[in-house]
């Protein structure tokens, strides 16, 4: 009999089978499966960009994953198999595009604009029909030979995507208003970029390919499309970036842009508007007149070599061509721009990667974004001494973690005052849940008395608690342990770790929350913020101590704050 031994099962029936060398007990095999049918996709299948969401193809087959043993008495495991989908150019599968499915389904439907988007990335030429193979491969354990389906074959036909424009996605893999450009199409994408210091992305182009970091530590400025990659995120200092992202050779680099100033008959400092991606600078002149400037500046070129920490390659920036049409350079040339009488603002607007234009207009102010997000009822009503601290503005994130104590819940407020005030929407919870304004009667509800990380996105109105079990710190002296922090008798926020300092923190400190990486408190200049797996880099702050003293690390979770001391 051509039975097949799944070494795999050990695990699962060695109550059943364990036995002594010389033991009569028969050993149990898998018996073979059956063969996986694979139904649906016939014809040729033409797709249009037309209506993107349409069905373009539904593949199905048989077997749900299930294993037969030897031995009837035994239950094998459920949904064993793993199941793939492959799609191939060549009858051969020489280089398929693998496709996950989840364990017990057995039927796919791929939409016109998924499908036209896979074939794309594969090599298939838009306006021709072509063959493709489709098979479902079947796998039960690392040493076992996978199994593989009867093959399709159909005739497709794609469509053209054009791929001059990609959107920068937030660390959530939201849409930003941001985008860089690849004019020739050649994968090459560029564009000024407005982000906060350390700030955490993504980017898709527009066959929704999404590229990251090359998941590899080390690797900051190396970019992948692997299902392994990490977001890509910029160095400290916040600002002006011109972004370059090579999908070609699989990487990228950051030129910020330090400063820019205006020259010739208009002169001056030029400031940097983020949100809106633009420079500007007053004007005042007593008669309307066509002016010629230069633009010019100094910046710093972060990349491979450089990586995120080490001092950046200094350059300097120009801009050249006509105020309709700027480019991007080294030497500044004249630019005429026309200028209205009295007071106005010249502004460099850079938030169009195709078009950028310097000319009169109106720069928009920059909305200030709270740095906090205030409670009152989490122990007691007595104003708003309770806070959290923003950590995403992308987001409006908010974090920190307090000592809750309370019978009747409690609100959330943008500013220190009662109106606006938010409650918690019904259905949720102590622990999680989302929120409305309290127009009405009700709160948040609270849970079960203790200390709880408190975390708030208010671009979304969510929330989420965490009970506080254990709070360790690591990174000190580059030393990645984990260290034990004392809870204070006199505030349960507030914790204490003792340190002798031996060598320098290049990475910084973190402290974990129970003992994850993926909940911890990072920041900077002596405040707390909350952070998610990378989203946060770790504080700072110990370097100026003495080697061979020992300190005390404090930290107060209900201020958000971190400092040092000497013992």
């Amino acid at each position: 009999m051509n039975n097949i031994r799944w070494t795999a099962l050990a695990t699962v029936l060695a109550a059943s089978t364990l036995a002594s060398c010389d033991s009569d007990i028969d050993p149990v095999y898998v018996l073979p499966a059956d063969q996986v049918q694979l139904n649906g996709a016939t014809g040729d299948i033409v797709l249009t960009p037309a209506n993107p969401q349409a069905l373009a193809m539904t593949v199905y087959w048989s077997g749900d994953g299930r294993l037969s043993l030897s031995d009837d008495n035994l239950q094998a495991p459920v949904n064993a198999a793993e199941t793939t989908i492959q799609l191939s150019a060549d009858e051969s599968f020489s280089s398929p595009m693998d496709i996950a499915v989840d364990k017990g389904v057995t039927s796919r439907q791929f939409l016109c604009e998924e499908f036209n988007s896979l074939l794309g990335r594969m090599g298939y030429v838009a306006g021709q029909k072509t063959p493709l193979w489709i098979r479902v491969r079947m796998t039960l354990a690392a040493n076992i030979e996978p199994t593989y389906s009867n093959p399709l074959q159909v005739m497709v036909q794609t469509y053209r995507i054009s791929l001059v424009l990609g959107k920068v996605l937030d660390s959530s893999w939201g849409e930003t208003a941001m985008t860089l450009a690849s004019p020739d199409e050649n994968g090459i994408y560029q564009g000024f970029m407005g982000v906060s210091g350390w700030e955490n992305w993504w980017f898709r182009e527009a066959n929704n390919v999404v590229w990251g970091n090359l998941g590899e530590s080390g690797k900051t400025f190396y970019a992948s499309s692997d299902d392994s990659h990490w977001n890509f995120w910029f160095p400290a200092p916040a600002g002006c970036y011109y972004t370059t992202l090579n999908t070609k050779e699989g990487w990228w680099s950051a030129l910020y842009i330090n400063n820019l100033a205006v020259g010739g008959d208009i002169s001056g400092e030029m400031t940097f508007n983020r949100k809106t991606n633009q420079w500007s600078l007053p004007v005042n002149l007593a008669t309307a007149s066509d002016v010629r400037i230069t633009i010019s500046g100094a910046a710093g070129l972060y990349n491979k070599e450089t990586t995120d920490t080490g001092d950046p390659i200094s350059q300097t920036v120009a801009f050249f061509g006509n105020a309709a049409g700027l480019q991007l350079g080294e030497a500044p040339t004249a630019i005429t721009v026309s200028m209205p009488a009295g007071e106005t603002t010249l502004v460099l607007d850079l938030s169009d990667p195709l078009q950028w234009t310097v000319g009169a207009g109106e720069a928009a102010p920059e909305p200030e974004t709270s740095q906090y997000l205030y409670l009152s009822g989490v122990v007691t009503w007595d104003g708003f001494d309770d806070y959290l601290t923003l950590y995403d503005e992308a987001g409006l994130c908010y974090g920190g973690a307090h000592w809750v104590d309370s019978e009747w819940g409690y609100r959330v407020y943008p500013g220190q005052e009662w109106n606006p005030a938010y409650k918690a929407a019904e259905g949720s919870t102590g622990l999680s849940g989302s929120l409305v304004l309290a127009e009405s009667d009700g709160n948040v509800p609270a849970p079960e008395a203790g200390l709880y990380v408190m975390d708030f996105r208010m671009k979304d109105l969510s929330y989420e608690l965490t009970k506080i079990e254990a709070v360790t710190f690591t990174g000190l002296n580059d030393d990645w342990s984990e260290h034990e922090m004392v809870q204070s008798a006199d505030n349960p926020e507030i914790f204490t770790g003792e340190f002798v300092k031996t060598a320098d923190t290049p990475w910084g400190v973190k402290v974990l929350i129970n003992n994850s990486w993926s909940l911890f408190f990072g920041g900077g200049n002596g405040t707390l913020r909350l952070g998610h797996s990378d989203a946060t880099t770790g504080f700072d702050g110990d370097n100026d101590l003495e080697i061979g003293n020992t300190y005390i690390l404090t930290v107060d979770f209900g201020k958000q704050t971190y400092t040092y001391s000497l013992k």
